[in-house]
């Protein structure tokens, strides 16, 4: 995929840039493709299964009525679906969550789960993992190993190195990167091994304190806009090449409540197509 996308009259970015569903839980995943369609994103991320009780609860099961809906919805705009997400290993058997996940993922178009890791047993990290990505084969989805900085799995290479061994992917964020102090060079090196599909933006707001808890608000509530937080995120996008899918991961409820789910989104590519467009500027 390769395209430049335009936020204002000068603004353009080489970068694939899609949207993930975190953004906006708000919207039904069908709306969520047509309004990021209609402001400019290549391509978006859907959450083909609940993560917690609390968010919007979408039922994607095939043959649901909104299953249906978002299939027509991704006809009609041409939108692709890179990504679907999410699964939280926790150690026990949840083979039958994975691969419902991952029959949805495919009738979709996707290309990866996203995968974060609770589980402090690597070795049985590994051999799920592992179960993951032979069943994957037959819907044509990988499984990508999110490292996020509150979880068992929170640095690159401990992310790499499950990669390495079971065959999957890596799916970077660069909050959590910037939150468990990863570097440009080990991010590069997982880039140069083939195992980052895509790239997830955003920044660090600014905390009261690090602790899990706040840690965990901030990345489900309240992240910042790219290169406006105290992140080093203009640093791990010099680290990745121009043509890695970027994939715009903000929320921000009070905000995006205060805007609405149209203009919000449009914030969110018109500042991630001008960061972008810097970085690359810089030559």
């Amino acid at each position: 995929m390769t395209c430049t996308r335009k936020a204002t009259a000068q603004m353009t970015t080489s970068h694939p840039l899609g949207i993930a569903p975190l953004s906006d839980l708000s919207s039904a995943p069908d709306e969520f493709i047509r309004i990021a369609h209609d402001i400019g994103f290549d391509f978006v991320g859907l959450r083909v299964v609940p993560v917690t009780d609390t968010e919007p609860q979408y039922d994607l099961s095939l043959g649901s009525p909104l299953h249906t809906r978002v299939k027509r919805a991704l006809e009609e705009t041409g939108m692709r679906v890179l990504d679907a997400e999410f699964l939280l290993l926790d150690g026990s058997d949840q083979r039958a969550s994975w691969l419902q996940a991952m029959e949805r993922a495919s009738s979709f178009g996707a290309n990866t789960l996203t995968v974060a890791v609770a589980d402090q047993n690597t070795s049985r990290v590994i051999d799920s993992v592992s179960q993951m990505v032979e069943d994957g084969k037959a819907f044509g989805v990988v499984p990508a190993i999110e490292p996020i900085s509150y979880q068992a799995v929170c640095s690159l290479p401990a992310a790499v190195g499950i990669a390495k061994a079971s065959g999957s992917y890596v799916l970077p964020d660069t909050l959590h990167v910037s939150r468990f102090s990863g570097s440009p060079t080990e991010l590069r090196e997982a880039v140069d091994a083939g195992l980052v599909p895509m790239l997830q933006l955003s920044d660090c707001a600014d905390l009261p304190n690090t602790d899990r808890a706040t840690l965990l608000w901030e990345s489900r509530s309240k992240r910042g806009l790219p290169g406006l937080g105290s992140g080093n995120v203009a640093g791990l996008l010099r680290a990745v090449p121009r043509t890695l899918p970027i994939s715009v991961e903000l929320p921000d409820e009070e905000r995006a409540s205060e805007l609405g789910t149209r203009e919000w989104l449009r914030l969110l590519f018109a500042t991630a197509t001008e960061f972008l467009h810097n970085i690359e500027q810089e030559g």
